[in-house]
């Protein structure tokens, strides 16, 4: 395994926050008066808002009436749920970034939430100046799992795609590094990954401190 530049996912990889956003989903069904299993969650994992809206339109028999306000209430909810919640970090990942620094790797980020919800959270973390670069899921017109956002956050820092190692915990994301012919480490969250996404991944981590000592090994 072998790489120059590694690149970050943000929900569920560097923050714990897939969890707010299942409490969105779920007063937001409330609101409309469905019900939103886990399973459909499970499948919004890792997309962005416009291929989220893709998969419950198929989900709800195309009903952009109902989709629509579902998604009015997430935004009402977003604000206060995120507020509410205290944002924290995944266990291991200060101590990944400051190995990385150490080494002189440059670290960018590559995730599917909206860049105006993206940067106030890094910058919540304190985590923003740690990276040379952030690519958001409002800069691609496919979200992962196609490999555009990776394509392109590779491109910010002129490396290769083959070059890039991409930190991941949702399938979308796996799928969508793999098919950008780069390297993929999972971390898995909220769903453990299908035969297939396993098999696109070079490996699955237990935590971003497995991660570290993966590639303390390494270079």
């Amino acid at each position: 395994m072998k790489f120059s530049a590694v690149i970050f996912d943000m929900d569920g990889t560097m923050l714990d926050t897939e969890r707010t956003y299942r409490e969105v989903f779920n007063r937001a069904a409330v609101d409309c008066k469905i019900d939103f299993p886990e399973s459909l969650h499970f499948e919004l994992l890792g997309r962005n808002t416009q291929d989220c809206k893709k998969v419950l339109l198929a989900h709800w028999n195309d009903d952009e009436a109902l989709c629509d306000r579902f998604f009015d209430r997430c935004r009402h909810h977003h604000v206060e749920c995120f507020d509410q919640s205290p944002l924290e970090m995944k266990p291991g990942l200060l101590e990944l970034l400051d190995f990385l620094e150490g080494r002189n790797i440059p670290k960018i980020v590559a995730t599917s939430t909206r860049r105006s919800n993206a940067i106030p959270r890094l910058t919540k973390a304190n985590l923003l100046h740690r990276f040379l670069s952030v690519t958001t899921g409002d800069q691609v017109e496919h979200g992962k799992p196609a490999p555009d956002l990776f394509l392109l956050a590779a491109s910010t820092i002129c490396v290769p795609p083959d070059a890039c190692l991409v930190l991941e915990d949702s399938e979308a994301g796996v799928d969508g590094a793999h098919a950008a012919g780069m390297t993929v480490l999972m971390i898995p969250d909220m769903k453990q990954p299908c035969a297939a996404t396993l098999a696109r991944a070079s490996a699955v981590c237990a935590s971003l401190v497995e991660v570290k000592q993966r590639l303390s090994e390494l270079v």
